[in-house]
C-alpha cells in the first residue's frame, strides 16, 4: 500500500457524510404494527420481529409483488417487511430456502438482525477492546459484541426467546437516542474547547474484508494496516504527529511530522532504527482546523446532530470513576463524494474493480465510545470505528469486498 494513499485515505474516511437526522419509533408505535394476537402474546415471532425492524430502521420493500421463499405466503401481513430485510440481507434463511416467519425469534437472532441494519455486516471484526467471553454465542459474535459495547444488546439471555412488548421496548431505545448522552457528549465538546492544548496517544487501524471464495480473496485479506499514534496539538500554530505503523507482512513504517511558523515538515522511515529525513513541504495545515478535529472527539462537527447516543453509566479506568457514553450513526443512502480514496492494491483484478463506476458502496456507519470524568467533563479515553459496507456482487462485478473498517482509539488524554 502506498504511504501517500494510506494517509489519504484515513484523513478522508473521517470526513465522508451522513444521513439524516431522525428522531426514532415509539414503543407503542412499533407494537401497533402487529397484529393484536401477536402483539399480546407471550412470545414474538421472525415475521413479527421483521415488520418492527424494517419501520424502527425504515427499511422499504420494492415492487407490487414480494419475491420471498416458498415458506413466507405473498398475502401474509409480515411478507412485505420480511422481503425488504430479506433484500438487503438483514434477514438469512434457513436450508432449503425458508425464512421460517412463524418460528419464534431469539434475543441473539434479533441482535443479528438489527446489526446489520444498523451497519455490522457479517465479516467485521469485533470491537478493539476487551470483552467478557459469551460462550453461549453460536454465530454473529462479532455483530454482538459490538452491541453488547454500546449497551445495545436486547433483554434477557441470547438464547432466549424475546417478547413483542421487550422486542418494541428495546427497538425504540435503539433507534432513538439518550438525552442524558447527548448532553453529557455536549458539554464533553464545551470542555474540550477551553482547551490550548491537547495531546493524545493510541492506536489506529484499518482493515478489508473479502467475500469468500472470490479470486482476489487473498488479495484482500493482507491489506490490514495498524499504529500507534501520538498527537499533540497547541494553539496558535503548533502541531506534532508520530505514528508507527505494522503493514503486511511484517513490514513497518514510522511517520512524523510537526508544523511550525506555517511550515510543515515530515520524515518517514521503512525500516526499524531508521529515522529519515525531516522535509519541508510547502504547506502546513490549518492549526485551528486541526484542534477543532480534536475538540471534537476526531469527528466532523455536523455529524453531532444525526448521532444517536446511550448512557453507558459509571465505571473506572485508570483507578478513577468515569462516565461511559456510546454514540453511533448510519448512512442508508450513501454517495461517494469526489474521486474515490480507495488505497493502491497491487494487481489489476482488485484495482480495476475499485476503479469501474459506479463506486460499490453500500453504507456508512460510525460507531464510538467515550469516557469522561464526571466534573470537569474532560475524556479520558475513546474510540471510534468507521465502517464501510459494500454492495452485493452485481452481474459481471465480482465484488470482492464485503467491508472495510477503519478505527481510532485514544488511550491516553492531556490538556492544558
Amino acid at each position: 500500500m502506498r504511504r501517500a494513499s494510506l494517509a489519504g485515505l484515513i484523513m478522508f474516511f473521517m470526513l465522508l457524510p451522513w444521513n439524516t437526522a431522525w428522531a426514532g419509533p415509539s414503543e407503542g408505535a412499533l407494537l401497533s404494527l402487529l397484529p393484536p394476537q401477536e402483539a399480546t402474546g407471550a412470545l414474538l415471532t421472525r415475521g413479527g420481529f421483521a415488520v418492527m425492524l424494517a419501520a424502527a430502521a425504515r427499511i422499504k420493500s420494492e415492487g407490487d409483488d414480494p419475491v420471498l421463499p416458498a415458506d413466507v405466503p405473498a398475502d401474509s401481513w409480515y411478507a412485505r417487511a420480511l422481503q425488504a430485510l430479506w433484500r438487503e440481507g438483514y434477514i438469512q434463511g434457513y436450508p432449503y430456502g425458508q425464512l421460517r416467519p412463524e418460528q419464534e425469534i431469539t434475543n441473539l437472532e434479533a441482535a443479528i438482525m438489527t446489526a446489520r441494519a444498523l451497519g455490522l455486516p457479517n465479516e467485521i471484526n469485533a470491537p478493539n477492546d476487551e470483552l467478557p467471553p459469551q460462550k453461549d454465542i453460536p454465530y454473529g459474535f462479532n455483530q454482538y459484541a459490538f452491541l453488547q459495547r454500546h449497551g445495545l444488546l436486547p433483554p434477557g439471555d441470547p438464547m432466549a426467546v424475546l417478547t413483542p412488548a421487550a422486542a418494541a421496548k428495546w427497538l425504540a431505545e435503539v433507534f432513538s437516542s439518550d438525552a442524558r448522552a447527548k448532553d453529557l457528549v455536549e458539554k464533553c465538546r464545551q470542555a474540550l474547547a477551553a482547551q490550548q492544548k491537547i495531546a493524545t496517544r493510541g492506536k489506529i487501524g484499518l482493515h478489508l474484508k473479502s467475500r469468500p471464495g472470490l479470486p482476489f480473496t487473498e488479495e484482500i485479506d493482507r491489506q490490514a494496516v495498524t499504529g500507534e499514534v501520538v498527537s499533540e496539538v497547541v494553539l496558535p500554530g503548533q502541531v506534532y504527529q508520530a505514528v508507527d505503523f505494522k503493514l503486511e507482512g511484517g513490514k513497518t513504517l514510522h511517520l512524523e511530522q510537526f508544523a511550525e511558523n506555517g511550515s510543515l515538515y515530515r520524515r518517514i522511515a521503512e525500516n526499524p532504527g531508521q529515522s529519515g529525513e525531516w522535509e519541508k513541504l510547502n504547506r502546513a495545515p490549518d492549526v485551528t482546523y486541526v484542534m477543532r478535529q480534536q475538540q471534537n472527539l476526531g469527528l466532523p462537527a455536523g455529524l453531532f446532530p444525526y448521532l444517536r447516543y446511550r448512557f453507558l453509566g459509571t465505571s473506572r479506568i485508570a483507578d478513577q470513576e468515569v462516565l461511559g457514553i456510546s454514540f453511533y450513526t448510519r448512512t442508508y443512502s450513501p454517495s461517494w463524494p469526489g474521486t474515490s480514496p480507495v488505497p493502491f492494491f497491487p494487481g489489476e483484478g482488485l484495482g480495476a474493480y475499485f476503479n469501474q463506476p459506479p463506486q460499490p458502496i453500500r453504507s456508512l456507519s460510525y460507531w464510538g465510545v467515550i469516557y469522561l470524568k464526571p466534573r470537569t467533563y474532560l475524556p479520558v479515553k475513546s474510540g471510534v470505528n468507521l465502517i464501510m459496507a459494500f454492495n452485493p456482487p452485481n452481474p459481471g462485478q465480482p465484488a470482492p469486498v464485503a467491508a472495510m473498517e477503519l478505527y481510532y482509539q485514544v488511550d491516553v488524554y492531556r490538556f492544558r
